[in-house]
């Protein structure tokens, strides 16, 4: 049947004729208006036309918005239009919006807006068809934030701005601001984050270590959303997130984008700024200064504060960049600086204190704590290097070839609570990456009505982690690896089909201290067939080799509706065990339980699929996805509760801990999501809405796996007011995330059981101030505005203490584009 359908929906996309553009829907205009507009949207630096741009015109006399849309070659007329200033914004994805003010008058006002491009510069011999135009072009399941809904999470850390997309939830730890992604109930070492284009490579093993990554450097987030392992290899199997940077500027002009923001809970705030130079004198050649700062207090719940939950922040960089047709080059460095307080709450003095942390509604002690700015012991401190150049060299009709080195240096300090006698960190982590990527993108090939293209690369990498600490956690180790991929694409005016191939090779060295290696051969935890004793301890040395494939298509069914698309992929993914599935033995001050890992861990296997409808009009989106995967051997991070002197707890230097053992199980995971946007055409009024849905099953016992998200539905309605002559897109926004209780939970496993419903009411204001050279953005969002108090079921801090309280985010930004040239740019 499947099959079936799948070749029905071919027949009816090759057979039926393409239909252009559907002209703009037009108010009826005013008597005596007869100036007709004809533009042109380009790209800038390229000249190239943009096809399928959406434009919104608020012509004199109307008192609707016109909506229009480019053609083939990025032209648009619009008749009937009254004398007088028009203001207009043009939106293409990929590309930087363009806003601009025309004098109408006379019988035709002709204009040329040229729109930045948010992607790296390409050959026109490799670009593939259709690859500026909005609909869809993979055949994964992807959503973005780019423009005023990315400005509007400005301050917050890259978990809390990706929390409002669909399938997307966030693991919060222990620390503050700490928190991680979940995409479709995978987390950490299953979801790759990419920034401008290299793996960032942290201590990522640690539930409460949030990713070093700072999202105010992207002009652009994606989440792709399912399996990507073809293309970005095997800690892709969950989910992909894509940071993308607006590209430095191709034509002689200084820009800038300046920002602040405050809130109230955290109390704090903090400021950025970004400023690019490409000179006039020497095109083609461009410079980047960036940098920002945040600081804020502990958070506070609506009964009481989480003492010693305060943070600061900052990250500087800086890139310089060459680009032509011919040949780019650029190189670039940048530093994260973050200090986070660790809960004074993940104290554990005894097996009965846990169990009343768990019933009480304040953690004990709770009348002690503080909402101030000073960080105390227990505290995490981080150093994050990221040094880069890049290189990119057209082959002409052959094609192009891209170059990629980095170097990142991850240093990680944990502070315990100790005797005021000692001093320095009781953790100490120094992970260095040194990695590289060459692909050649082959010239597009004609074969009759299709064209491929493809892509053909290599990656190597080389890391090193070297641990210092008087307990056991995790060992020093080194390892290299590398893959060879080819993802090719058969693409037709209707059809997109999709294939690629994968394979890769890890070699790990880790090297066990003596009570380390001692202590887990003794448990049962070492391969005897890769660990050997060496010296003061034991070495432990093993081979992986991996293949991924997969098989997509994106099809646009109906010729006269190109809105309709449908994406589906199948994909055979593999991930390696990372060292602290292999070789985790201990806790850390911000890691309240005790992690047992297993050198006989091998690699996790999945077969999967996902599929996706999609309907993308000017004024309505609808967006359905299901999606399921059996993952053979799939490495469960899971309670295990004891029996001894502690209770269900461990007896350890630190006080009784919970215990969590990684075990490899048979699981089945599965589930979907489904989004709507919808504007209502010629009213001021807006909804939208999100849901997500994941199941996750032990095939061997037939239990749900915990720590799975429970179902989650997001509300909005939004009020839009009229566009004035200095202001636009102002609205006001409500709000409620609803979130079920998880129902679906192995019994006697977890140490509580998951926490009740709640919902969260929320609210927001915010408009744009333009003109053709600036843009001010001014926002207020409130969160959690009923002040209810809720635990979520995938925090850790839920066996401990509440969520944040009610809170205010005020923000402000202003960004500058001046020209350096004198060529017009209308």
């Amino acid at each position: 049947m499947a099959a079936e359908l799948v070749a029905l929906l071919l027949h009816l996309s090759l057979s039926e004729p393409a239909a252009p553009p559907p002209a703009p829907e037009q108010p009826a205009p005013a008597a005596g208006c007869a100036v007709a507009w004809v533009a042109t949207v380009v790209e800038s630096g390229t000249g190239e036309g943009l096809a399928d741009a959406r434009l919104e015109l608020r012509a004199p006399g109307r008192s609707a918005p016109i909506q229009a849309r480019t053609d083939e070659q990025g032209r648009v007329r619009v008749d009937g239009l009254c004398a007088g200033e028009m203001q207009v914004v043009a939106e293409v994805p990929e590309h930087a919006p363009g806003r601009l003010k025309v004098a109408l008058s006379g019988s035709t006002t002709s204009s040329r807006i040229e729109l930045e491009a948010l992607h790296p510069r390409h050959s026109g011999h490799v670009i593939a068809v259709n690859v500026h135009t909005e609909r869809p072009t993979g055949v994964s399941t992807s959503q973005s934030l780019a423009g005023a809904e990315l400005a509007r999470t400005r301050g917050q850390g890259l978990a809390d701005a990706l929390s409002g997309m669909s399938g997307v939830a966030t693991l919060r730890g222990t620390a503050g601001g700490m928190s991680k992604p979940m995409i479709r109930g995978h987390v950490g070492r299953r979801n790759l984050i990419v920034v401008d284009g290299i793996r960032h490579e942290g201590q990522d093993w640690g539930i409460d270590h949030a990713p070093e990554v700072d999202p105010n450097v992207a002009d652009r987030i994606t989440v792709v959303k399912g399996a990507g392992t073809t293309r970005f290899g095997a800690k892709a199997i969950g989910g992909v997130v894509l940071l993308d940077s607006r590209p430095l500027p191709q034509r002689p002009s200084v820009r800038s984008e300046i920002g602040t923001v405050g809130y109230s809970n955290p109390l704090g705030g903090g400021g950025s700024a970004r400023i690019d130079w490409a000179p006039a004198r020497a095109r083609g050649f461009a410079i980047r200064v960036e940098g920002n700062a945040s600081r804020h207090r502990a958070v506070v719940t609506p009964t009481y504060p989480l003492d010693n939950t305060g943070a600061a922040t900052w990250n500087a960089g800086t890139q310089l960049g060459y680009a032509s047709d011919a040949v780019d080059f650029g190189v670039g460095y940048r530093v994260m600086r973050a200090v986070g307080g660790i809960c004074t709450c993940l104290r554990i003095s005894s097996p009965e204190d846990f169990d009343k942390s768990i019933a009480r509604s304040r953690p004990i002690g709770a009348e002690l704590y503080r909402a101030d700015f000073e960080i105390e012991r227990a505290k995490q401190e981080i150093w994050h290097h990221l040094a880069f150049a890049r290189a990119r060299v057209g082959l002409g009709r052959a094609g192009e070839l891209h170059a990629l080195y980095s170097f990142q240096f991850n240093d990680r300090k944990e502070y315990d609570v100790v005797r005021k006698s000692v001093e320095g960190p009781q953790l100490t982590f120094g992970l260095a990456t040194h990695a590289a990527e060459v692909r050649y993108e082959h010239a597009r090939l004609q074969l009759g009505q299709w064209s491929l293209v493809g892509t053909v690369g290599a990656t190597f990498s080389h890391q090193t982690n070297r641990f210092t600490s008087s307990s056991t956690l995790i060992p020093d180790y080194r390892q290299a690896s590398w893959a060879v991929y080819d993802i090719e694409r058969f693409v037709h005016e209707r059809v997109e089909l999709e294939l690629g191939a994968r394979y890769e090779g890890l070699h790990r060295t880790a090297d066990l201290r003596e009570r380390d290696f001692l202590g887990q051969q003794a448990g049962g935890r070492l391969d005897p067939t890769t660990c050997r004793a060496s010296g003061d301890g034991g070495t432990c040395e093993r081979g992986f080799h991996t293949a991924s494939a997969t098989l997509g298509a994106l099809v646009r069914p109906f010729g006269r509706a190109p809105e309709f698309t449908w994406r589906t992929q199948l994909n055979s993914s593999a991930r390696i065990p990372s060292i602290d599935e292999q070789f985790m033995n201990g806790a850390a001050p911000s890691f309240p339980i005790l992690g047992v890992g297993s050198s006989k861990l091998g690699v996790e296997r999945s077969w999967g699929g996902e599929s996706t409808l999609q309907y993308d009009g000017d004024w309505l989106l609808v967006e359905a996805a299901g999606h399921a995967a059996y993952i053979d051997d799939y490495i469960y991070f899971v309670p295990q509760r004891q029996n001894g002197q502690c209770g269900f707890l461990s007896c350890t230097a630190r006080g009784p801990l919970p215990v969590f053992a990684f075990t490899p199980v048979d699981a089945f995971f599965g589930g979907g999501e489904l989004r709507f946007d919808l504007r209502a055409p010629r009213l001021p009024f807006g909804l939208a809405g999100s849901a997500s849905w994941v199941r996750a099953l032990d095939l061997q016992t037939g239990a749900p796996l915990a720590f799975i998200p429970a179902d989650r539905y997001w509300l909005a309605g939004r009020y839009y007011f009229p566009d004035t002559r200095v202001s636009g897109r102002g609205y006001i926004e409500v709000n409620t995330t609803i979130v079920a209780r998880q129902r679906r939970f192995p019994e006697d496993v977890d140490f509580s059981p998951p926490p009740p419903a709640y919902a969260l009411l929320g609210a927001g204001a915010g408009v744009e101030f333009m003109s053709e050279r600036r843009l001010f953005r001014l926002s207020l969002i409130g969160t959690n505005l009923t002040n209810t108090r809720y635990r979520d079921y995938t925090s850790l801090l839920r066996y401990f203490a509440d969520e944040a309280g009610w809170g205010l985010q005020l923000r402000f930004a202003v960004d500058f584009d001046v020209p350096l040239d004198e060529r017009p740019r209308r």
